[in-house]
């Protein structure tokens, strides 16, 4: 009951200025016609040109290039080149619309892809999911044993295309 007494009056003083705000603010309103009537809202400028005398235009700093094949090459230990396949197999257990919901979720294939690819594998036992590399494959392959769906990743041979 006290904390009424008390937030009562602080909340009508509140009121009360709010309602006094606004009725000043109403009044100070300007009538439409009279501000259409005042003429547009941008002022045009008259702007002076001055001739320009030399180039405008700034050379590039001349800078020494270092020769790549002087710099360290770094190469990468990749098995099978640099494309892994990440297959996915048909199996008895997960429903079709999970593997696709999954496909979706864990690769950001588009809802059709997902579906079809689901499909194959359905119909043919074994489907593609893509071709990536190594590192992205097996955060897939991961990605959808964690959902319970059978895959794994296999390295491409480039050469036997």
């Amino acid at each position: 009951m006290k904390l009424i007494l008390f937030v009562l009056p602080l909340f009508l003083s509140t009121f009360d200025a709010c309602i006094a705000f606004h009725q000043t603010r109403s009044s100070s309103r300007l009538n439409v016609n009279t501000v259409l009537a005042a003429g547009p809202a941008t002022i045009e400028r008259t702007t002076k040109r001055t001739a320009v005398v030399g180039s405008a235009v700034v050379d590039r700093p001349i800078t020494e290039r270092r020769n790549r094949v002087d710099d360290p090459v770094k190469e990468r230990q990749n098995e099978g080149g640099e494309a892994w396949e990440l297959r996915m197999y048909n199996d008895g257990t997960n429903t079709r619309e999970h593997v696709a919901r999954s496909l979706v979720q864990i690769t950001g294939m588009t809802e059709m892809t997902a579906y079809q690819t689901m499909m194959h594998a359905h119909q043919n036992g074994i489907a593609c999911v893509g071709r990536f590399c190594f590192e992205i494959a097996e955060m897939y392959n991961e990605g959808l044993h964690k959902q319970g769906i059978v895959s794994d990743i296999v390295a491409v041979d480039e050469e036997k295309k």
